[in-house]
């Protein structure tokens, strides 16, 4: 037993593994990959830079042929034009005309014909396969604005070259900042007083908001800075009253209850009693 236990002791473990083999160094596989994963990253990048060399090449190509293969050849301009002759319109349009059919610029276009003194809108639309087409809708000014200047109903200014302006138009003067609303008091005023036989000549407002009309009689409306459109109905209920009296120069409305009255020298200088209650109690302003 003795013997044989010994004999048992020596025998070596089945399961144990030779010392080489636990003393084997296992291979780095980090350090074999990074070769590759560098190698791919190289080619990678190498096809991202032919791809995109390969989008310019493209687009120029595109925009090289483009204009020769699909040649605007005709420029339609549509609209009623009073100011501007469409030939005028055409030989801008064309002088900024880049591209074919499909690539030109309507946007720099429509800011092309847009820039013309009378022109107010402009729409370019493309009509297969080589035209465009140009709608054109011009100003209508309803007075001259200051000097230089024409004005229309929405309270745009637009400033035309010498010699378009159109004559027999009112005069609206004031800040450019208030153009809309002394085009907007202008159209409403006009007609009340055309209700009332009067037509107004120059319409203005200095910059502390005074309003004052001249008519085409050439009599003169203080309206001062408030309540302006009740002192102008108080003129215009009193209108054939002062027509029959003489010829009235100025009519001061900047009263609470009233008007004072300058007379031209061939008329009537007596002055209608509420004139006079005018000036002694009112309040100008």
């Amino acid at each position: 037993m003795t013997e044989s236990g010994d004999i048992a002791q020596d025998r070596p473990d089945a399961t144990a593994r030779p010392a080489s083999a636990r003393s084997r160094p296992k291979p780095d596989a980090p350090q074999a990959a990074a070769p590759a994963s560098s190698l791919n990253a190289r080619l990678r990048a190498l096809v991202g830079l032919l791809l995109i060399l390969a989008m310019f090449a493209a687009v120029w190509q595109f925009s090289y042929w483009e204009p020769r293969l699909l040649p605007i050849r005709v420029i339609e301009v549509q609209g009623e034009l009073h100011h501007h002759s469409s030939r005028l319109l055409e030989q801008i349009i064309g002088e900024r005309l880049h591209g074919g059919i499909l690539t030109a610029d309507l946007v720099g276009l429509k800011t092309a014909a847009e820039d013309l003194p009378w022109v107010g809108r402009a729409s370019l639309r493309r009509i297969w396969p080589d035209r465009l087409e140009v709608r054109v809708e011009e100003h209508r000014p309803i007075a001259r604005w200051n000097a230089d200047g024409l004005i229309t109903a929405e309270g745009v200014i637009f400033r035309p070259q010498a010699g378009t302006m159109p004559a027999g138009l009112p005069l609206l003067e004031g800040d450019d900042r208030r153009a809309p609303d002394v085009a907007k008091q202008y159209l409403s005023w006009r007609d009340e007083l055309m209700l009332a036989g009067h037509l107004i000549q120059t319409l203005s407002v200095d910059p502390r908001g005074d309003w004052r009309i001249e008519l085409v009689t050439g009599t003169e409306l203080r309206l001062g800075t408030d309540a302006a459109e009740e002192r102008l109905a108080r003129f215009i209920a009193s209108a054939q009253q002062l027509e029959a009296a003489g010829q009235p120069l100025v009519v001061d409305l900047r009263y609470s209850n009233g008007f004072a009255v300058k007379w031209a020298p061939s008329g009537d200088t007596n002055v209608p009693a509420q004139t006079d209650r005018a000036k002694r109690s009112g309040n100008r302003g």
